[in-house]
C-alpha cells in the first residue's frame, strides 16, 4: 500500500531540525536544493481597503522545468481591480547573477523584485513589467503556525514530501499598485506562505480546498488535502485558529467533515466546483463550523488545455484545473468546556481550490475521523 502521513513522530522533528510548536526564522529562508523534481515558492496574497486583491508567487522553477536541474525562477502574479478586471504577470527572465536566496531567512532579491523579511516584517516588490506591478510592505499581526512539522511524507521512509509553512496567517499591508502605468497607495490586510518539495501536486494529489480568512478579532487557516487514488484517498487537514494577539486557540491535524450543498461550473474546463461548503472541525471539547460560500471569481485556469501538448506528460493522465475566489465565510467556535468562549464570525476572505483528480465530491465528503475514534 503506497503511504501518504503527516511527519510528526519525534524521530521525524529530530531528523528535520526542527522544534514543535515553534516556528524559526530559518524555516522562512531557502529549504531545498535545485535538483531534478524539486520546487519550492514564497506565496503572498492581500485584499486591499479598495477593493482590489493581489496573489504573488515567487517560485525557484517555472512550471515545464520542475524536473530540470538548477534555479529557473519564474514570478508570477495577478491583480483584480476594485470593478473586477483581472490583470496577470508572469516573469521568468532577470538579470544575469541578479537572482540570490538566504538559508537564514527569507531573502529573495530577483533583479529588481524581490520578497524579504523575518517572520513578523517583509518587503515584498513585484518590478513593473508592461505597466503592472506592486510594492509592499506587511506587517504580521499574528503568529506562524505549521502542522507538526509541516512535512507530507509519502512512500516508504518518505522519499517524497511536500510541505507547508504559514508564516503570516494574518498581516497588515500598506504600499502601492502599479496598473496601467499609473502607481497608486493601498492598504489592507495580507496573509504570507512558503512551500517546498521533491513531488509535485499532480503526482499526490485528488484536491485541496486552501482558505485563510481574517475576521475582527481571528483569523483561520485551512489547508484540507485529499490525496488521489494511488493513496488511497488519504486525508490529511491542516486547521488553526489564533485571536488577535496570534495565541493558537484552536488547532487541528485530524477529525474533520465536510459536505457540499451547492456547486458552480467553471466554464474555463467546463467542470463543477463546489460552491458552498460546510466543515466542521474538532478538537477535544472544541468545535469550529465553517461556512463558505463563493462571491466572485478570481482565477480560473484549466492547465492541462493551457500547458503545450508535448508537456501534458508531467499530469500522469490527469487533467488539472484550478479556481481561486473570494468568498464569504461564517466562523463558529465553540468549546464545550468553557462555553463563554464561543463565538460567531464572518467576513470575506480568499480560497482556493486545486482539482487534480477525475472527481472531487464523494472524497470531500468523507468524514476522516481522529485516529482512535
Amino acid at each position: 500500500m503506497a503511504q501518504a502521513r503527516l511527519m510528526k513522530t519525534a524521530a521525524d522533528y529530530q531528523r528535520l531540525g526542527l522544534k514543535k510548536g515553534q516556528v524559526e526564522l530559518w524555516e522562512d529562508g531557502k529549504r531545498d536544493d535545485v535538483r531534478k523534481g524539486g520546487v519550492e515558492w514564497w506565496y503572498f496574497d492581500a485584499i486591499f481597503d479598495d477593493g482590489s486583491k493581489i496573489a504573488a508567487a515567487y517560485s525557484t522553477k517555472v512550471q515545464p522545468l520542475v524536473n530540470a536541474t538548477g534555479t529557473h525562477p519564474c514570478l508570477r502574479f495577478d491583480i483584480t481591480t476594485p470593478d473586477g478586471e483581472k490583470l496577470s504577470r508572469r516573469i521568468t527572465k532577470f538579470p544575469k547573477d541578479s537572482v540570490r536566496f538566504s538559508k537564514d531567512k527569507c531573502d529573495l532579491q530577483w533583479g529588481e523584485s524581490c520578497f524579504t523579511g523575518n517572520l513578523h516584517d517583509y518587503h515584498i516588490k513585484a518590478q513593473e513589467t508592461d505597466g503592472l506591478g506592486f510594492d509592499i510592505q506587511l506587517h504580521s499581526i499574528s503568529s506562524p503556525w505549521r502542522g507538526e512539522t509541516g512535512y507530507l511524507g509519502f512512500e516508504e521512509n518518505d522519499q517524497k514530501y511536500f510541505t507547508w509553512l504559514c508564516v503570516v496567517p494574518r498581516g497588515t499591508v500598506t504600499g502601492t499598485l502599479t496598473i496601467n502605468g499609473k502607481t497608486t497607495k493601498v492598504t489592507g490586510f495580507g496573509y504570507h506562505d512558503h512551500q517546498w518539495g521533491n513531488i509535485i501536486h499532480f503526482d499526490f494529489l485528488n484536491h485541496w480546498f486552501w482558505s485563510r480568512q481574517s475576521t475582527a478579532k481571528h483569523s483561520l487557516v485551512v489547508f484540507d488535502f485529499v490525496m488521489n487514488q494511488h493513496y488511497e484517498y488519504e486525508r490529511i487537514p491542516l486547521v488553526f485558529l489564533e485571536d488577535n494577539d496570534g495565541k493558537v486557540i484552536f488547532e487541528s491535524t485530524d477529525n474533520v467533515e465536510c459536505s457540499v450543498s451547492e456547486e458552480l461550473l467553471q466554464k474555463a474546463s467546463d467542470t463543477k466546483f463546489p460552491k458552498v461548503i460546510h466543515y466542521k472541525f474538532r478538537n477535544g471539547t472544541k468545535t469550529v463550523h465553517y461556512d463558505v460560500t463563493v462571491k466572485q471569481e478570481l482565477d480560473a485556469r484549466y492547465i492541462w488545455k493551457e500547458t503545450p501538448f508535448f508537456m501534458r506528460r508531467l499530469f500522469h493522465g490527469t487533467k488539472p484545473r484550478y479556481g481561486r475566489y473570494l468568498a464569504a465565510g461564517v466562523i463558529t467556535f465553540e468549546d464545550s468546556a468553557h462555553p463563554d468562549q464561543n463565538f460567531k464570525e464572518q467576513s470575506d476572505f480568499i480560497y482556493e481550490f486545486s482539482y487534480v483528480g477525475p472527481h472531487y465530491k464523494e472524497q470531500m465528503e468523507t468524514k476522516q475521523a481522529k485516529a482512535g475514534e
